[in-house]
């Protein structure tokens, strides 16, 4: 029978993990868009060697599931440099740290081809009257190319950042307590799991839900502000 009053107890005991699951998206998201940048960049520009490293790295992190790549790290990095005869003490490093790592470089490879394509999509004209005036390379990027570019990829990197917050229920796999990780805890303890994992599902859902409230919002902000400047 569906206990309710523990339901909705319940939800109070989840919440300490939303802080953990936001960290991690945000932290990926953020260092995966450093990386995944200066990677679009290198295709962009067709840099020899660094191109198809890059190439390379996108088909792996784009054509594996995240769950492998996560259990790749946290129980193939020890055995690893076990074989390589190196006594590390990687018992002592806390699960999150994995987690983070993970999740930044499975991000950078999608925001590679995120950057890519934006950057793509702006009009070769923008960079050849950008360069007829007297820009560097790096001024026509800052100056005009990248603000458009912005504009074009800001719905998909929003997107993607939702996309981020689900992915990151994947943590508990490796112990990381975050929403998910404590839901895993708190339905071990009570073994009331329709009632856990509903509230759970709830609460992801809310998350998102607001989320893309505050990116409806933000996208007409700068839809509004791109309009002005196109008159």
């Amino acid at each position: 029978m569906f206990d309710t009053t523990y339901f909705f107890d319940v939800a109070l005991r989840l919440a300490p993990g939303i802080p953990m699951t936001f960290f991690i998206a945000l932290f990926s998201f953020i260092v995966g868009g450093i990386l995944g940048f200066i990677m679009a960049l290198i295709r962009l520009y067709k840099i020899p060697v660094l191109n198809q490293i890059v190439i390379l790295y996108i088909s792996f992190f784009r054509g594996t599931p995240l769950l492998v790549q996560l259990f790749m790290f946290y129980y193939g990095i020890p055995i690893f440099f076990k074989s390589l005869g190196l006594d590390l003490d990687f018992g002592s490093v806390d699960a999150i740290y994995y987690a983070l790592v993970v999740f930044s470089l499975y991000a950078s490879g999608y925001l590679t081809e995120i950057f890519r394509s934006a950057l793509l999509a702006v009009d070769k004209g923008q960079s050849e009257a950008a360069y007829s005036l007297g820009m560097t390379t790096s001024q026509a990027l800052r100056r005009i190319i990248l603000p458009q570019a912005l504009m074009i990829t800001l719905p998909n990197l929003l997107n993607f950042f939702i996309m981020q917050i689900k992915n990151t229920a994947l943590a508990s796999i490796i112990t990381v307590p975050e929403l998910m990780g404590l839901a895993d805890i708190e339905s071990g303890r009570s073994s009331k799991f329709l009632e856990v994992y509903f509230m759970a599902a709830l609460m992801y859902w809310g998350l998102v839900v607001i989320l893309e409230w505050i990116f409806f919002r933000t996208e007409k902000y700068f839809t509004r502000f791109r309009k002005k400047y196109d008159k």
